[in-house]
């Protein structure tokens, strides 16, 4: 069965928590003189995507990290390869061997070497100039604080629906 369109209130409550804690992520992070919120509110994606299961959470952050390291890890790599193969083809193989790693070694170290890091490592690659450093702390401190606020509305909201219930 189908449900009708049109806005479901469940919808509408749960995109104002998360717009709104999006917006205080963003806060904290201007404090810090951070403009780049990408690599936190990218975690929350992969957690609701993969079914807000908190066990997910430690491969989306590893993965992110992995992602960001070879991102800056490609500049150097194509740099040594440039000089032998030209810019075209030694950037090209740079890509090639990173991308080979990523999907290659996810069958031994999963963890790592997964979806997320492939996609990190891609939103990455669309900056002229790498930002690792501060990409890194915003995907783990800024991360583990949107998702963290997100999973403690949440929580609380059940506790409330619990308490709510059991007085009916």
């Amino acid at each position: 069965m189908e449900s009708k369109p049109g806005f479901k209130k469940d919808t509408v409550f749960a995109a104002l928590i998360v717009a709104v804690w999006l917006c205080v992520t963003l806060i904290v992070l201007g404090q810090f003189g951070i403009k780049d919120g990408w690599p936190a509110f990218i975690v929350l994606l992969f957690f609701f995507e993969t079914g807000a299961n908190p066990a997910n959470l430690k491969n989306i952050f590893a993965g992110g990290v992995v992602g960001l390291l070879l991102a800056w890890l490609l500049h150097p790599l194509a740099g040594a390869l440039v000089p032998a193969l030209g810019p075209e083809l030694g950037v090209l193989l740079a890509v090639g061997i990173i991308v080979f790693l990523l999907i290659a070694l996810g069958d031994i170290s999963h963890m790592l070497f997964n979806n997320y890091a492939f996609m990190y490592f891609t939103i990455a690659m669309i900056y002229p100039v790498q930002a690792t450093v501060t990409w890194l702390g915003v995907l783990i401190l800024g991360g583990a604080f949107f998702v963290g606020g997100i999973l403690l509305v949440i929580k609380l909201l059940e506790s409330a629906k619990a308490k709510g219930e059991q007085a009916a």
